[in-house]
């Protein structure tokens, strides 16, 4: 019970130095939280690749308002909730997406899809992905020569961070800097 504790006191700890800017309390909050947000996440949104983005997304925000981010009692708590509340946020957007999908389409263009294509209920879900994903293989192309190495061998080439460092002669820490600044340019390009 008393290593739990002391755990939660460090992480409030790394929370005060991220509030003060510390890129490297940033750093280890994320490693610390991340694999566990992303399990946390996945039970509710049932895709881990999603679940990775909602997280993603969490500690972004995190990073960008850690200033006006007023947290009493643990922080990982609040950033708990946070990811609760993000996932259950993402699920809503979809099934409202969805449902104006399918309110576009006539009965009768629904059947003729489920006649001549291979349908069932993750169409729409499907579609909007490949069209995200797209966009994301046309925005990677425009990002700096390591962050893309980085971002490609990670994504798309689905290697760990420990073994693209290891690959590019390049500390973890570096690696997961790289993909936050690539996440972090996609993102910005898209909105």
């Amino acid at each position: 019970m008393r290593c739990k504790i002391d755990q939660l006191e460090e992480l409030n700890k790394i929370w005060l130095e991220v509030k003060k800017g510390s890129e490297k309390a940033f750093y280890t909050l994320y490693s610390l939280l991340f694999s566990n947000l992303i399990r946390y996440v996945r039970q509710t949104v049932k895709d881990v690749f999603l679940a990775e983005d909602i997280v993603q997304d969490v500690f972004m925000k995190i990073w960008r308002d850690r200033n006006s981010i007023y947290i009493i009692g643990s922080v990982q708590a609040y950033i708990y909730k946070m990811a609760h509340h993000a996932a259950i946020n993402k699920m809503q957007q979809l099934t409202t997406f969805k449902n104006k999908v399918n309110r576009m389409a006539s009965d009768e263009e629904w059947q003729f899809i489920r006649d001549n294509y291979q349908v069932d209920g993750f169409i729409v879900e499907r579609i909007e992905m490949e069209e995200v994903d797209m966009n994301i293989r046309i925005l990677v192309e425009t990002l700096p020569a390591r962050c893309k190495e980085i971002f490609v061998l990670s994504r798309y080439e689905e290697m760990s961070n420990e073994e693209i460092a290891q690959k590019l002669n390049i500390s973890v820490n570096t690696v997961r800097s790289q993909l936050y600044h690539a996440l972090e340019l996609i993102r910005q390009k898209i909105m």
